[in-house]
């Protein structure tokens, strides 16, 4: 019996061994934090950086960056190498790193390991020699590169799209652009990654078209803003930038992260928007604005969104909703009474209308309302139409039987009828 619990009494005292190690990595000595990581390396401990990279998710990205320089300052020639034992732990924070040090200290005597691991290591081992290709270049690596490019491990996907596009690499980018015309969302997804990664020259009149048809609409926005800045596309191409942000805003803390509002420039984006609302689009504007700020007034109001974000986060999430709210009642009056003329446009931006309509419960918009279901055809559009119409008690506005005469489809029937229920 004693024999039996040995191993488990070994575990955890090597795991609080471990703990520890990686407590002093992390921590504020310097020298001390910068000895542990030479020691690490040195030793090849895999279990400590595999617990590095375990917490990572928790730690601040000033503590990151400080042991990112702490490896810089730990790798040398004699060392480097050993590097090649941690490299089935992925960690998206240290790739660069290392594959700095492989090509600093290695490079072209350490080009033959790289290629083998990029044709025959796991996924893992394939992205660690991918950011190697990122920083030296190889035309042995393309054929492997444009595998892996879209592949469904997203870091690999990544780099091999980083490294092809350094090699300007063509073939892959029109793999990309063939998969953006696909039926699938997915695989449209997957070519619009490609090219956030590639980035140079990306088919961006493309892209917002398969944007207006996707059935992930906010998961495409979010990444369009990394091809272009959304402020550059308020000033470039204002209609498309409208309708990215309107959809990052829809999807902004259930499916994108809120830690991405700095990536965004939310802050520099409700700024200039608020100066547009007289123009052409000044409905579409006043639409997007006005979903802001129920997005913001939602999150703010809410730990529930942003309990388990780092103060950094919750700072600029309450400094752009300070901005919103600075705006004044009289601005937001005006705002209100424009977001009805969306609803007699395109069906994505009545929708987005109609849901800001009911957010702020805009009851001047009903006869606005009433022409849409009786001018449209787009059944899911009546429905909601419908839907916000009942919110208000207005549905004695309408026609039943009219209406539910002209409702082919019947699941959206019976919706309808349970609306006059």
């Amino acid at each position: 019996m004693i024999i039996t619990n040995l191993p488990k009494t070994w575990y955890n005292f090597d795991m609080k061994n471990i703990k520890q190690k990686v407590k002093t990595i992390t921590a504020k000595d310097e020298n001390k934090a910068v000895e542990a990581v030479v020691e690490m390396i040195n030793s090849s401990d895999v279990n400590v950086f595999e617990e590095l990279v375990k917490q990572s998710d928790f730690l601040f990205p000033f503590i990151k960056d400080n042991v990112c320089k702490r490896f810089e300052k730990s790798l040398r020639a004699s060392n480097y190498k050993n590097l090649l034992n941690f490299l089935n732990v992925y960690s998206q924070d240290y790739d660069r790193v290392f594959a700095s040090a492989f090509k600093v200290f290695g490079n072209e005597e350490i080009k033959p390991v790289m290629l083998d691991l990029l044709k025959n290591g796991s996924t893992a081992q394939k992205t660690y020699a991918t950011r190697f290709y990122e920083l030296s270049p190889d035309l042995l690596a393309v054929k492997e590169l444009i595998q892996n490019a879209f592949d469904e491990d997203e870091n690999l996907a990544d780099a091999s799209a980083s490294a092809l596009g350094v090699l300007n690499e063509q073939k892959s980018y029109l793999i990309a652009l063939e998969k953006l015309n696909s039926d699938d969302d997915f695989e449209t997804l997957k070519g619009l990654n490609f090219f956030v990664s590639y980035i140079k020259k990306p088919p961006m009149k493309k892209i917002f078209e398969v944007l207006k048809k996707s059935g992930m609409p906010e998961n495409f926005a979010g990444k369009i803003a990394y091809l272009t800045p959304l402020p550059t596309l308020i000033k470039e191409d204002l209609e498309n930038a409208l309708t990215v942000i309107d959809n990052i805003l829809v999807g902004f803390g259930e499916i994108l992260p809120l830690s991405q509002v700095f990536d965004f420039e939310l802050y520099d984006v409700f700024g200039m928007l608020s100066e547009l609302c007289n123009g052409d689009l000044k409905s579409r504007v006043a639409t997007v604005l006005l979903r802001a700020k129920s997005k913001f007034a939602t999150i703010c109001g809410s730990d529930e969104y942003t309990f388990d974000e780092d103060k950094n986060t919750k700072d600029e999430l309450i400094t752009v909703e300070g901005l919103l709210n600075c705006f004044g009642d009289g601005f937001w009056s005006h705002l209100k009474s424009l977001v009805s003329e969306e609803l007699n446009k395109d069906k994505t931006r009545a929708m987005s209308a109609l849901g800001v309509i009911k957010d702020f419960e805009i009851k001047s918009a009903v006869p606005q309302i009433l022409d849409m279901i009786y001018e449209n055809d787009d059944e899911t559009l009546i429905c909601e139409g419908l839907s916000t119409l009942k919110q208000f008690d207005a549905l004695s506005y309408t026609d039943k039987d009219e209406i539910l005469s002209n409702l082919k489809n019947e699941t959206i029937k019976a919706i309808v009828k349970s609306y006059y229920s």
